[in-house]
């Protein structure tokens, strides 16, 4: 199969990178693999953008997992069945300004498995990826909580040194590991960990900044209502982070709004930004070249608007929220490379490119998929969205087929077959 020249910018591998332009080199550039799950098959598969082939496929657990391209874009996380395998996707990358070289090596499903419960959130950057286990229900038994460190360095080696941080209860948490050895933990809701109130949320409320010693965990500061300022992050749940800035979504009201953290030189620095109205974001997308970081907004879910959010902004107002059309849920969103691009896959089956500033703006609009159901825990196929560079790839489960759109092009690119039922993609940033 041949693709057009044009098509062969920015498709390269689950991670952010950049392919330059064409002209500026005199050889042909590889444009990497992308994995991807399916819907009712139990495995994950491998599929070379080169030549439009799928050329792995590997058993695990459970259909529909979930996958995490890791920091760098060699390694993918796959969640199923209540464990954690690694994929090495045998790529490596070198840059020479103008664009970026891919390598490929051996693919592999590497032996190392993490186990816990409820395996969720998955962290990466600074060498070190950090999986998050929530727990179970205080009420169904004796938790375990924990998030497990693991170094990206020795991933691939036979057996990778882990460090476990134990969460003092359970909780829909999260680990990011920062510079310096340190380590961003959220810290669980008490009326949760208690017990007596089944109605608690198991999202935390705050955080702390620890880091291994030879005495154990010390914890350097915490992050919550306590602390000096006050940041606390009540029923936290969206986290994205730009370099050394990381942003945290809380809920709206008093005391919530938005939370961010500069982690530069050492030093930690918060403050809040509240939210434009009484509605609040549970997602949040950034990319290290971009000036915003996008999220999704509304009372509750399904979330039927999207926020725009300038870290350096004072306040944010009614013009950063941009209404998803027909009062559609905003289902799935992800930024371009340079972060000036917003891709938006919804259930009428519609991928519509948005430009960020210097207002919103619909700047095109493709026909992707069938209609599809995007609920949370939904029965059918839901297609899956990620932006690697600057293509959009789209998953197909009806017709077995992976599609991409070109952001700077506004051009629909290639339309790849691949059988079964393809769902989620790994791409994005590991974050």
């Amino acid at each position: 199969m041949s693709f057009p020249a044009a098509l062969r910018l920015g498709l390269l591998a689950p991670a952010i990178l950049s392919s330059g332009l064409a002209f500026a080199h005199d050889h042909a550039l590889s444009r990497g693999r992308l994995v991807f799950g399916d819907h009712a098959k139990p495995q994950i598969q491998v599929l070379d953008l080169d030549s439009g082939e799928v050329t792995h496929r590997f058993d695990i657990p459970k259909p529909n997992p979930g996958l995490v391209t890791l920091a760098g874009g060699r390694f993918v996380a796959v969640k199923a069945g209540g464990e954690v395998r690694f994929l090495d996707t045998g790529l490596s990358f070198e840059s020479h300004g103008d664009h970026t070289d891919i390598e490929k090596g051996q693919v592999a499903l590497l032996p190392l498995v993490l186990t816990g419960q409820n395996p969720a959130h998955i962290v990466s950057g600074h060498g070190q990826a950090a999986v998050f286990f929530d727990g179970i229900r205080p009420w169904d038994g004796p938790s375990t909580a924990k998030a497990t460190l693991l170094s990206l360095e020795g991933l691939a080696k036979p057996k990778p040194p882990l460090i476990d941080w134990p969460s003092p209860g359970p909780q829909h948490g999260l680990a990011v590991p920062l510079a310096g050895g340190r380590l961003l933990v959220s810290s669980p809701n008490p009326a949760y960990v208690k017990g007596d109130d089944r109605s608690a949320s198991s999202r935390p409320g705050g955080f702390s900044v620890v880091r291994r010693t030879k005495q154990g965990w010390q914890q350097l500061a915490r992050l919550d209502a306590q602390s000096k300022p006050p940041a606390g992050c009540p029923l936290f749940h969206g986290h994205a982070a730009r370099g050394e800035l990381h942003v945290f979504a809380c809920e709206a009201g008093e005391g919530g709004g938005l939370l961010l953290l500069d982690s530069k030189a050492g030093q930690l620095r918060s403050r809040k930004l509240a939210y434009p109205d009484a509605r609040r974001s549970s997602s949040l997308k950034a990319r290290p070249a971009g000036r915003f970081v996008v999220g999704n907004y509304g009372d509750s879910a399904p979330y039927t608007a999207l926020l725009r959010i300038d870290p350096l902004a004072q306040r944010l107002s009614a013009q950063d929220v941009m209404p998803v059309p027909k009062g559609q849920a905003v289902c799935q969103f992800d930024l371009s490379e340079n972060g000036r691009r917003l891709a938006n896959l919804t259930p009428d089956g519609m991928l519509r490119i948005y430009d960020l500033a210097p207002d919103w703006k619909e700047v095109a609009a493709f026909e992707a998929v069938a209609p599809f159901d995007c609920a949370y825990g939904a029965k059918t196929p839901t297609p899956s969205l990620v932006v690697i560079g600057q293509s959009a790839f789209v998953s197909d489960p009806v017709q077995g087929r992976i599609r991409d759109y070109g952001l700077e092009t506004l051009k629909q690119g290639l339309d790849l077959p691949v059988g079964g039922a393809p769902t989620v993609l790994a791409g994005g940033d590991g974050g």
